[in-house]
């Protein structure tokens, strides 16, 4: 059996279909210690509604000091929580596989976040749990600005970073009015693809 390679990444938001790859078979250390940078994967996901790309960004209170992503306080002064579930609805309502994973994605989206860490954690165990596979991860202990053996994709959480990745096509509930958009977030593919996900992300 091969050792999984040891990677080390920044907790998503979901995570993009690139992020998840990387992750699967791979010893992930999850870096909370970096600063904080803001319209990133960080507290963003992408998906596919029949207007084409859509962004939901989950808000965080911010300061005039740096901070890390295990410190970052989400903002739930607005409503969206109700709002990013609505998006989700709407565009995937139709999606073949959508209905499988409807009620624990309304559940998570009905449990109230203090912490953005929190979370982005909570909806990579969700998503684990929908693919199957079990993360071998821990947590960085200190911000390291290299990672000595360990291969760095800390990179990956800012979504302006492209990747020369080869993107499997899958179908999409809007292919046909706005064509394949590629590198969604990971709930894309599942919705649409489902038990087959796996498969599309090796």
């Amino acid at each position: 059996m091969l050792k999984p390679k040891e990677k080390v990444l920044i907790p998503p938001y979901f995570g993009s279909i690139t992020i998840w790859k990387e992750i699967l078979d791979s010893k992930v250390t999850w870096d909370i210690h970096k600063n904080y940078i803001k319209q990133t994967y960080r507290n963003r996901t992408y998906i596919h509604s029949a207007n084409g790309l859509q962004n939901l960004t989950v808000p965080i209170k911010h300061s005039f000091e740096k901070f890390s992503m295990q410190s970052a306080i989400i903002d739930n002064s607005s409503s969206w929580r109700q709002n990013h579930w609505k998006s989700i609805k709407t565009a995937y309502n139709s999606a073949p596989f959508f209905e499988f994973y409807e009620d624990s994605l309304k559940k998570l989206f009905d449990t109230k976040f203090t912490n953005l860490l929190d979370l982005n954690m909570s909806t990579i165990k969700l998503i684990s749990k929908w693919l199957e596979i079990e993360i071998i991860h821990d947590f960085s202990k200190i911000y390291n600005k290299s990672c000595c053996s360990k291969i760095d994709l800390r990179g990956l959480i800012n979504y302006k970073n492209k990747t020369e990745i080869e993107f499997k096509k899958y179908n999409q509930v809007f292919i046909a009015k706005n064509g394949f958009l590629k590198d969604l977030s990971i709930l894309d593919l599942i919705f649409n693809v489902g038990p087959n996900s796996e498969s599309i992300l090796k």
